[in-house]
């Protein structure tokens, strides 16, 4: 296994409150993609969150596969 290295120049101080929000589990808030074009869920927890997400995926892939079931439908 990799040893890590603690990088930290002033080893002891603490830390703030954001920062152990983070380690704690986070606020709850779940971003995924790059920079700005990403998408943001929040919720309790960071697992309710990520569930919010992929339901939110599974709705958005439910919609495309009917609307192309539709149109392919209407063109025959």
């Amino acid at each position: 296994m990799e040893e890590t290295k603690d990088t930290n120049s002033t080893p002891g101080t603490q830390i703030s409150a954001e920062q152990v929000g983070e380690v704690a589990g986070g606020d709850g808030s779940v971003t995924i993609g790059p920079g700005c074009v990403g998408v943001t869920s929040s919720g309790a927890t960071p697992g309710q969150a990520m569930v919010a997400l992929y339901d939110g995926a599974v709705e958005v892939t439910s919609h495309v596969i009917e609307t192309v079931a539709t149109a392919l439908k209407q063109a025959q």
